[in-house]
């Protein structure tokens, strides 16, 4: 099933304002704690631990239990650099991860939208799922060196409930990528991680026993 995906521009404007992700904005909060710890969930404080690539679980925030809009500050140095986004599948869960070059660390608002358009032109982006995850990375600037060369749609390889991804690029001091999800929307949790600077959108697989 196939369904036209949107992100109004009121929801650019909630993600920009609650993320301090404007050029201008003068970011604060989500501090890293180590080399290999970072950032906060919009209702905590507790920082989320890199986890090792044998157990992605470990250290991150629980899955909330509703499907609310997450947003959290960005700290650190303006002009994080969008690089890569890839989609791998855990048991329980789908990653959806945003890597950066820069030692900031990113500001974000993650929610559904009933109907996407690309921030900035407003045209229509369709894609692959029934519902649709907005994920806005704030602190990011463009052009630069290394900024990101990949294909601005793609269909994850990896399997899992994440069906299509649309890279909306940067625009105004936030990166803009929209995912389509198999399925009703399902809680996802939000955190970042450091070295190298990263946004994660863990979604829960609503089809794993």
């Amino acid at each position: 099933m196939r369904r036209a995906t949107t992100v109004l521009l009121s929801t650019a404007a909630v993600a920009l304002v609650a993320t301090g992700g404007t050029d201008g904005g003068d970011p604060t909060s989500a501090t890293a704690t180590s080399e290999t710890t970072a950032s906060q969930e919009p209702t905590s404080d507790a920082p989320a631990t890199d986890a090792p690539a044998d157990d992605p679980t470990d250290g991150v925030p629980p899955f909330p239990e509703n499907t609310a809009l997450q947003f959290a500050k960005p700290s650190g140095e303006r002009g994080l650099v969008f690089t890569d986004v890839r989609v791998a599948e855990h048991e329980g869960f789908d990653r959806i991860v945003l890597e950066f070059t820069g030692t900031g660390i990113p500001g974000w608002a993650v929610n559904y939208v009933d109907e996407a358009r690309r921030e900035g032109s407003g045209s229509i982006v369709s894609l692959g799922g029934d519902a649709v995850l907005s994920i806005f990375a704030s602190n990011t600037t463009w052009p630069a060196a290394g900024y990101y060369s990949g294909p601005q749609r793609f269909e994850p390889e990896s399997g899992g409930d994440i069906d299509d991804v649309y890279v909306g690029g940067t625009w105004e001091g936030a990166t803009h990528v929209l995912a389509g999800i198999d399925g009703a929307p399902v809680p996802f949790r939000v955190f970042a991680l450091t070295d190298p600077s990263r946004l994660v959108v863990d979604v829960v697989d609503a089809s794993a026993d």
